[in-house]
């Protein structure tokens, strides 16, 4: 949570949420929804954030608006996270699993094989 609501935290805020965001893609680039949808997640956390720390009586309630809408958003991120395509093994990775005799259940649990 920022001290101080200036342009220069607001510019380090902006990064670092961006780059949490971005890492849940597991390094794929976003798409034009998901780029959108990051971008209105950091605008309304930042305004959440900037309301609350005002701490007057209408200060709060856009405070609790903005939450409202920033917990219906996050969800939304979410959801579309566990939509993600999972990335196929190379050839070599999967060839040597199959030579090592590990079946795709030891590879989901972590198992040697």
């Amino acid at each position: 949570m920022p001290r101080r609501f200036s342009k220069p935290a607001w510019h380090r805020f902006n990064r670092d949420r961006r780059r949490r965001y971005l890492a849940d893609l597991l390094g794929s680039p976003p798409n034009n929804e998901q780029a959108a949808r990051i971008e209105s997640l950091v605008r309304i956390e930042w305004s959440a954030l900037r309301a609350e720390a005002e701490g007057t009586l209408a200060a709060d309630r856009e405070a609790r608006e903005h939450r409202r809408l920033l917990d219906r958003l996050l969800g939304d991120w979410k959801r579309t996270l566990a939509t993600l395509p999972v990335k196929p093994l190379s050839p070599a990775v999967h060839l040597a699993n199959r030579a090592a005799g590990r079946t795709a259940a030891d590879i989901l649990a972590g198992r040697g094989g």
